[in-house]
C-alpha cells in the first residue's frame, strides 16, 4: 500500500502553488470566455457553453468557442430569450471534435427553454439539487433537465455535453462548470450563491493531467480519473481546506495546461515547481 498524503507538508505547498498561480493566465483557460460579458444571464449561458466544450486541444476549444460566441452575439443570454430556433449561419459545418452543429443548436434551445422556464440556469439548478456532500446528483437532474428539452435519441454529441455524473465518470467538464459558478475568489465567477450552494460541495475536476498530478502528490490511488477518485483526491483536500478544497484547482490545472508538470523524461520544470517537495515523482 502506498503511503498517504503529509498534510503537514501538503498543505503549505498547496497554499504556495495556488498564490503563485492567483489570478494569473487566464488566457489559457476556456473561463476566459464568460469573463468577457459584465451581466450574470450572459456569463452563466457562456460559462455553460464554454465548460461543456472544454475538451480538445486548448487551440481547437478557443476557436470553437470563438464561433459560438459570434453566433450568440453580444448578448448570449438576450438572443437565447429571441431565438426561434432556426439553424445559425454562424455554426454552419460546426465540428468540434464528435460535437456537430446540430448537436450544438439542440443544447442552446434546451439552454433557452430552460432559461424561459426557470428565469436563469441558478434557479433551474437550485430547484432540482437535493442536497449531500457534493453535487453530483444536482447535477444529474440539471442535465436531465436540459436533455428533457432536446427530442430522443438523444445523438453521441448531446449526451456528451450533458453527460450523467453519478454514472461514475469523472465528468470534468461538469464539476468544471460548477467551480466556476460557486466559487467566488480568484478567477471564479461566483454567480450561484445561496440555498445549498457552498463551494464545501464540490468535487474536484478531474482530467487526465490533474489526475496525473493528484496521483503525484498521494491525493488518489486510483488508476484512472473517475468519480471515484475525484472524492478521493477532494476529500483529502478538504482535511487541508475544508470550505474550499477545490480553490487549488486553477493552480494545478495550469500545470498540466500549460505543461509545466510533464510524465517521465519530459519533465523539466521541477525544481522550480512549489509542490516539487511533496512530488512523489520529483522526489
Amino acid at each position: 500500500m502506498k503511503r498517504r498524503p503529509n498534510l503537514a507538508l501538503l498543505g503549505p505547498r498547496l497554499a504556495a502553488l495556488k498564490a503563485e498561480w492567483s489570478g494569473q493566465r487566464l488566457d489559457s483557460d476556456p473561463l476566459l470566455f464568460p469573463h468577457r460579458y459584465g451581466s450574470p444571464e450572459d456569463r452563466e449561458v457562456v460559462a455553460l457553453l464554454a465548460s461543456a466544450l472544454a475538451f480538445g486541444r486548448v487551440a481547437s476549444i478557443k476557436t470553437s468557442l470563438e464561433r459560438v460566441v459570434a453566433a450568440l452575439g453580444p448578448s448570449p443570454a438576450r438572443f437565447l430569450e429571441a431565438w426561434d430556433g432556426t439553424p445559425l449561419p454562424l455554426l454552419e459545418g460546426f465540428v468540434h471534435r464528435w460535437v456537430r452543429q446540430p448537436d450544438l443548436e439542440a443544447v442552446l434551445s434546451a439552454i433557452a427553454r430552460v432559461r424561459r422556464a426557470h428565469g436563469s440556469l441558478r434557479e433551474a439548478f437550485a430547484k432540482g439539487d437535493p442536497g449531500g456532500d457534493d453535487f453530483v446528483l444536482a447535477l444529474d437532474s440539471f442535465h436531465a433537465l436540459l436533455r428533457a428539452e432536446i427530442a430522443e435519441p438523444h445523438s453521441h454529441g448531446v449526451r456528451f455535453l450533458l453527460p450523467s455524473p453519478s454514472a461514475g465518470t469523472a465528468c470534468k467538464r461538469a464539476h468544471l462548470f460548477l467551480r466556476w459558478m460557486v466559487r467566488s475568489e480568484d478567477v471564479d465567477l461566483g454567480l450561484f450563491t445561496g440555498g445549498l450552494f457552498t463551494p464545501a460541495r464540490l468535487l474536484l475536476p478531474l482530467d487526465t493531467h490533474v489526475h496525473r498530478i493528484a496521483t503525484y502528490l498521494g491525493l488518489t490511488l486510483r488508476p484512472t480519473a473517475d468519480l471515484t477518485a475525484s472524492r478521493e483526491a477532494t476529500a483529502w483536500l478538504k482535511l487541508i481546506s475544508p470550505e474550499d478544497p477545490v480553490g487549488y484547482d486553477w493552480a494545478l490545472s495550469r500545470l498540466g495546461i500549460l505543461a509545466l508538470c510533464l510524465r517521465g523524461d519530459g519533465r523539466r520544470d521541477c525544481e522550480r515547481c512549489a509542490v516539487r517537495t511533496v512530488c512523489r515523482e520529483a522526489a
